[in-house]
Order: C-alpha cells, then sequence, then structure tokens
C-alpha cells in the first residue's frame, strides 16, 4: 500500500503543475486522500477546487475515488478498482459544449444511455426550487456551475454523488431516464465545468458524447492534452480538408512587406479582424430570434437583422478559426478544388463567400499574378442613429498577388473598400501597389463591390464575435437555442 508520505509527494508534483495553467481547474492526476495528513499536502492552488476537495473524503465511504485528470497516464494505467469522478484536460474552466456535443448528449440521453447531475457549488442556491434551479444556475459564476455525466450502469454511484454534493450544501438537479431534455439541456450547453464518471462500462461504451468518449484515452506524450497541436487524434482527415492555416496579417500591407512563402498562401477569402465596439459589453443574450448586446450600465442594444443560419455558421467559424489560428475561409486552386472551414461546409454564407472568391479576376483581367485574397482590414461597430439597433462599417481589400524572386507572397495591387451595415452597400475608396497604375480606366469598381457586398457584411459579423470572445463576454441566455440553429443550407461542392 502506497504511504501518506508518498501520497503527499504525488500531489505536491501535481500541485506545482497545475499552477502553470490558471484558466483550467485540473490537469496533471492527483488523487485527494480522504485522511488529514494527505489534505494537509496541498497547496492553494489545488486547495482551489473546491468542488472536489468537498467531496473527496465522503465519496472514498462510497468507494468512489476523485482525480482532477481523468486523461493521465498513470491514472489510465491504472486498473479500475473503483468508479472515478474526474475532470478532463480538455475541458476546462468555460469550455462550452458546442453544437454538435449538445445535439450527441440529448440523442443519448434520450435513449437513457446516460444521465447528468447538474450542481451549482453555492450554499445560497441550496433551497432553490425546480422552477428556480435554471434561473440561478444561469446567474451563478463559473466556478460554480458543474455538470457531471454518467453512463446507465453507475446509476448508482451518480446516485451517491448527489446524495453527498447535497450533504456538503450543493444544490442538485438530477436527470436519468425520463425527464425533460431541453431542461437538461440547457444545462448541459451551458455548463462551465464539465466532468464525468469513470469505470470499466463507462470505458466499454462507444459514443461520441464528448466526456464518455474521452475516458480511458490517455494525454499525448510530453502533453496535457488528447490533441495534437493542429487539434486532431490520430485523424488528420479533418486538417487536410481545412483551407491551409493562414493568418491575414502575414500577408503584410501597403506600407509592410509581406512575410509568407508564396506557395502556402491560401488565396480566397481570409477574416481574422477584431471589431472596436464603441462600449463596453457585459453580456450577450439570444431571445426570440435575435441577438442583443446588454452593456455594463445596463442598457440593451438590438443587432442588425441576419439569417439566423448564416450568423450561426459565422459564430462557429470563429470558434474554429481561433481554435486552429487561421483566418482562412476558403480557397479555390488552378483545378476548381475548394477548400472551406469546416464551420462554414454546406451553409449559405459559405456558398455565397466561395462564389466571392471567382469574381476578382472577373473584374479585373489581364494583371500579371497569379491569386487573388480578400481581407478584412477594419471593423467598427458603433450606436445607430435612430432607435437601438447598432451599425457597423467594414474596410476590406481584394488584392492580387505574386510572388518576388525570394517565392515571398507580394500584393501588386489592391483594391480598398468600405462596406456600411446601414445602407447595404459597398463603395470603393483607395487602390495601391506597384502594379495600380495598370488597372483598366473602366474598370468596373462598383460591379466588384456588388459582388463582395454579402462577403463584407459577414466579415462585420465575425469581426464582433471575435470581439466578444476575447473579452470573454458571457453569452449563457438563449445560448441553448442558438447552438440548436440549423445552419446548413447549400452544399459545398467539390469543385467550383
Amino acid at each position: 500500500m502506497m504511504s501518506v508520505a508518498s501520497c503527499q509527494m504525488k500531489i505536491l508534483s501535481a500541485a506545482k503543475s497545475f499552477i502553470k495553467h490558471p484558466r483550467a481547474l485540473a490537469f496533471l492526476a492527483v488523487f485527494f486522500i480522504p485522511t488529514p495528513a494527505a489534505a494537509d499536502a496541498l497547496d492553494e492552488a489545488v486547495s482551489q477546487d473546491v468542488f472536489l476537495l468537498n467531496l473527496s473524503a465522503a465519496l472514498a465511504s462510497h468507494d468512489i475515488d476523485v482525480t482532477t485528470n481523468l486523461n493521465a497516464r498513470d491514472v489510465v494505467r491504472q486498473r479500475i478498482r473503483n468508479v472515478r469522478l474526474g475532470r478532463f484536460p480538455d475541458l476546462p474552466l468555460d469550455r462550452l459544449a458546442d453544437s454538435a456535443e449538445i445535439a450527441n448528449w440529448e440523442a443519448a440521453f434520450g435513449e437513457s444511455e446516460l444521465g447528468g447531475l447538474a450542481v451549482i457549488a453555492d450554499a445560497e442556491a441550496i433551497d432553490a426550487s425546480a422552477e428556480e434551479y435554471l434561473p440561478r444556475w444561469l446567474e451563478s459564476t463559473s466556478d460554480k456551475r458543474l455538470f457531471v455525466t454518467f453512463y446507465k450502469d453507475d446509476l448508482v454511484a451518480a446516485e451517491k454523488l448527489r446524495d453527498v454534493a447535497e450533504a456538503a450544501g450543493f444544490a442538485t438537479a438530477f436527470y436519468f431516464g425520463s425527464g425533460n431534455t431541453r431542461e437538461v439541456g440547457e444545462l448541459y450547453a451551458t455548463a462551465a465545468q464539465r466532468l464525468a464518471i469513470d469505470s470499466r462500462d463507462a470505458r466499454r461504451y462507444r459514443t461520441e458524447v464528448t466526456e464518455l468518449a474521452y475516458l480511458g484515452e490517455r494525454v499525448r506524450r510530453r502533453s496535457n492534452s488528447l490533441f495534437s497541436e493542429d487539434g486532431n487524434r490520430g485523424d488528420g482527415s479533418l486538417a487536410r480538408r481545412e483551407p491551409s492555416v493562414f493568418l491575414k496579417e502575414t500577408l503584410g500591407d501597403e506600407f509592410n512587406q509581406s512575410t509568407i512563402r508564396e506557395i502556402i498562401v491560401p488565396g480566397g477569402v481570409a477574416f481574422g479582424e477584431t471589431a472596436s465596439l464603441a462600449f463596453p459589453v457585459a453580456e450577450l443574450q439570444f431571445y426570440r430570434g435575435a441577438l442583443i448586446l446588454i452593456e455594463e450600465g445596463g442598457d440593451a442594444h438590438e443587432l442588425p437583422e441576419i439569417d439566423l443560419a448564416n450568423l450561426k455558421a459565422l459564430f462557429d467559424f470563429v470558434n474554429r478559426s481561433r481554435a486552429i489560428g487561421s483566418d482562412a475561409i476558403v480557397d479555390i486552386d488552378a483545378q476548381g478544388r475548394v477548400r472551406i472551414s469546416s464551420a462554414l461546409r454546406d451553409t449559405e454564407a459559405g456558398y455565397k463567400i466561395m462564389h466571392a472568391d471567382t469574381q476578382p479576376f472577373e473584374f479585373v483581367p489581364n494583371l500579371p499574378v497569379t491569386k487573388s485574397v480578400i481581407i478584412d482590414t477594419a471593423v467598427e461597430w458603433q450606436r445607430g442613429e435612430m432607435g437601438k439597433t447598432l451599425q457597423f462599417e467594414v474596410d476590406y481589400e481584394v488584392r492580387f498577388l505574386s510572388a518576388d524572386n525570394m517565392r515571398i507572397a507580394q500584393t501588386r495591387a489592391a483594391l480598398a473598400y468600405i462596406y456600411d451595415s446601414s445602407s447595404k452597400a459597398s463603395e470603393y475608396s483607395d487602390s495601391w501597389g506597384r502594379y495600380a497604375a495598370r488597372l483598366d480606366d473602366n474598370l468596373n469598381y462598383s460591379g466588384l463591390a456588388e459582388s463582395m457586398r454579402e462577403v463584407a457584411a459577414y466579415a462585420g459579423w465575425a469581426a464582433l464575435f471575435r470581439r466578444l470572445q476575447e473579452d470573454e463576454v458571457s453569452f449563457l441566455r438563449g445560448r441553448y437555442d442558438f447552438m440548436k440553429i440549423d445552419k446548413l443550407g447549400e452544399k459545398t461542392p467539390m469543385r467550383y
């Protein structure tokens, strides 16, 4: 049997590693030993895991172990004697479920394959009735909204966990077998912390539900994640179908040369601006089919009208873009093969952006260049002149590129435009580049602007979502309904 001193050393080692990752509540495997000596060995960083610390001793009496990393190599290698309650390194604090995860979880719940336990780790919420639970949940801070997924064969352990959590002064909501799918789905969709019960039976269950699919998986060597840096675990098919990773600022501008090799420039369309906002935002809500921004002072602002499927597609693109560090949306190569962001594949917005990518050479022929790129350069959101509906402007450029003798991509000509959301029109503003003087005097600037009008509007929305995500603006109220929006539309062809 392992000595208490040995346990203390392992706990301290894990705690030191934990400090390097303040956003994640738990990264390295730490079994909490239900003895005073072991508890004294925990440093301040680990002791911030209030939920697990408060329950570890009581759960041990029910033969339930507790760990802060179910994917740690040592944990996965160990033979499971008791069921385990734990966290995942790839589900850190505020890693909210995406649309596919919500759909997969609800489908399995509907088949009675799994259940969920929601926990508000706040003594003040203990008396919340069933009707009051969701509002109290949404009002709770991230460190107090926990959701535990369990496999059907671990129902007894889940019930014991519920009883222990309630005895510790936490408010719970338990779901299994029957119940309101929407209600539990909304809790799952807005859970700031996602845990699971690990067991031999749960590991054998074949599912796409994230929390159960991760069970039994080891973190990668010299990594604290199941995934490689490109976000894939063994299967590179998604990465191969994505446009090349590309940040548009590497193309330079009128005053700064490009720094990337021409051979890896994806061309096409790339959005990467972060919008400027005229006021600080405290919250984003989705209500009655529309997004609403709430100022820190409490004022509510409606956003311009846009098709909800397109809105959801752009929201997903920003999530994907930030995850893989790429602004690229679409690229059509010399053979007409289409590569498009997975977030925009088979959507109306994606199809329109793809079509816009074919237009620059229709309006600007006979330039000795090899590629065109459409990029946003600035986005500004501000209060509208009338009422509370916001409006925005997008500065964007249509660039024409070729490589210099060092194989570095250079912008030979660029046409700058400004899109205004209130008039829904684009206007030509300027041109620059070595070949700008070669532009046809009869060039149809307004025609090119019209072909880019909807794409420019999409750039404005994408930039707004980047701003809200970078500022970590809360988006809980209405999130469930927003994430359930069906974005599928026009099918993306393999070739254009």
